[in-house]
This record gives structure tokens, C-alpha cells and sequence, in this order.
């Protein structure tokens, strides 16, 4: 199942040029199967969420917010209304916890990869800072190829997930139709409501999906799913184990059997 994770919409998200109908058609003509609608700091009202999927009924569309905290932004999943504090992470993910809901950090390489670096120690010491990015506790996924970002900013995305055992997403991070089919997220379920998207978030068992097949990401991993695709997610869970195990950074604080990671962890 391919679904397209980041979609902002005109005008439940001031920067968006489309409207949920005309993205959602977008998404039709490029192959998704599913879109996850992201205002910023927004939510869809239920009512018009479901008038919007009765009109769409060929393709399966999903709610969610992209929350903009002191640490980066950040997509959520089972969250539907915005609530003072939501600019801290640690109360975005209480939040999020409350609900059972999921969170994916996305274009993890703003705020963090340098615009110039003289030496490659540079580049590596602002990883190594990105480690300790304090959202990360809270974080099931991250965005890896980012529909909107260079394919600088997205090898810094994956090396930093990578080195983190993180499971990446692909999403168009869409604002006009000129984004959409670029990037999506390949899930190996068929995902029929929110919460089996939220527990598949959780699975780490989904792989990010450069659709240009180089123009988003250099890495030939991401140009189609991977046929050693089981092995992948395996070397991922285990490096997060062996993360879990030393404390790294986003281990830390972090409160025992945190709803939206528990399954990353290797428990």
C-alpha cells in the first residue's frame, strides 16, 4: 500500500495553493492509495473530514496535524485538536500519549544540517547534535525523503535515521500540485482506518519511497522497495536495541514504555 504521509491543504493551512479536494484528486492521478491530510497546527472537524472521504470514496484519506514545537515539526497521528503547550514536545507527546496516538518527526534536517561546513568534522559534529534532539524521545519514524528538500537535506535526514536505527518515511510534504508523486511511504498492510495506521506507524514494518527514483535521494534503497526488505527492518530494530542499551540520547528521560515508540525499542 502506498500512502502519501504529508499533505497541507488551502486554507486549513495558509501556505497550501490546493484545496483537500483538488490534492486528493492529485493523489488519485499519481497512484496513492491512501493520503494523510497534515494542516499546521490544525485539525480536520470530523463531520467535514467524513464529507470529504464520502466524496473521495476511491482513495482513503486519513487525519492528522503537523504540530511546530520548540524542536522541530513534528507529524501526528490520533491527535485531532490543538491545545496550548503543543509547542513544547514533551507536552505534544503527553498529548499524543492520551490518545494513543503516534509521532513521525518531519524535514528533520531543518534547524540541524549546517548551510556550509568548512571540514567534515562539521557535518559530523551537527549529527552527532541531532542525536540529541530532545523530540526524538517521543518519535516513531522519521521523514527521510522529504518531497520539498534538496537531496543534501535528505541525505542528512537519512544518515541521521539511519545512524539512529529510526524507521523513514517518504512523504511530498505537498503544498501545490507541482509536489505530489514526488515521495510516498510504502506500508506492507492494507491500512483501512486510523488506528491500524497508528499501530503500523508503530510497527516500523513501512519504507520510504523516493518516486523520482534519484531527484529526492541519491540512496538506490529508497528508488523501490527494498527485496531484502525484511532484513532491512531487522538491522534497523537491531540497532535501536543496541541504542536502547547504551542510553543513547533519545533513550534518556524518556518514560518507560512510551506508547509511541514501545515497539521500536525491541520490546
Amino acid at each position: 500500500m502506498i500512502i502519501g504521509m504529508h499533505t497541507h491543504t488551502h486554507p486549513n493551512s495558509w501556505d497550501s495553493f490546493l484545496t483537500a479536494d483538488e490534492a486528493i484528486d492529485l493523489g488519485k492521478q499519481v497512484g496513492l492509495d491512501a493520503m494523510i491530510l497534515t494542516e499546521h497546527d490544525w485539525a480536520w472537524d470530523l463531520a467535514e473530514y467524513e464529507a470529504l472521504q464520502a466524496r473521495h470514496q476511491d482513495i482513503r484519506v486519513f487525519r492528522g496535524m503537523e504540530l511546530n514545537t520548540e524542536d522541530g515539526h513534528c507529524v501526528c497521528l490520533g491527535i485531532h485538536e490543538y491545545i496550548f503547550g503543543m509547542h513544547r514536545a514533551d507536552e505534544l507527546a503527553g498529548h499524543v500519549a492520551r490518545v494513543d496516538g503516534v509521532m513521525i518527526a518531519a524535514h528533520p534536517y531543518r534547524r540541524q544540517m549546517p548551510w556550509r561546513w568548512e571540514k567534515p568534522e562539521d557535518y559530523a559534529e551537527s549529527l552527532v547534535r541531532a542525536e540529541r534532539n530532545p523530540m526524538y524521545r517521543f518519535v516513531a519514524a522519521m521523514e527521510v525523503v522529504n518531497g520539498r528538500g534538496t537531496l543534501k537535506e535528505n541525505t542528512f535526514s537519512d544518515t541521521l535515521a539511519r545512524t539512529m536505527g529510526m524507521p523513514g518515511t517518504g512523504a511530498d510534504d505537498c503544498h501545490e500540485p507541482k509536489d505530489l508523486g514526488k515521495t510516498a511511504t510504502y506500508f506492507e498492510q492494507d491500512i483501512k482506518t486510523e488506528r491500524e495506521l497508528i499501530e503500523a506507524v508503530r510497527s516500523g514494518r513501512f519504507w520510504p519511497l523516493d518516486r523520482t527514483k534519484g531527484e529526492k535521494i541519491e540512496n538506490p534503497l529508497y528508488h523501490d522497495v527494498p527485496s531484502d526488505i525484511e532484513q532491512r527492518w531487522a538491522e534497523l530494530a537491531e540497532i535501536r536495541r543496541e541504542r536502547a542499551a547504551r542510553e543513547a540520547p533519545e533513550f534518556r528521560g524518556r518514560p518507560e514504555h512510551h506508547p509511541h515508540v514501545r515497539a521500536l525499542a525491541g520490546s
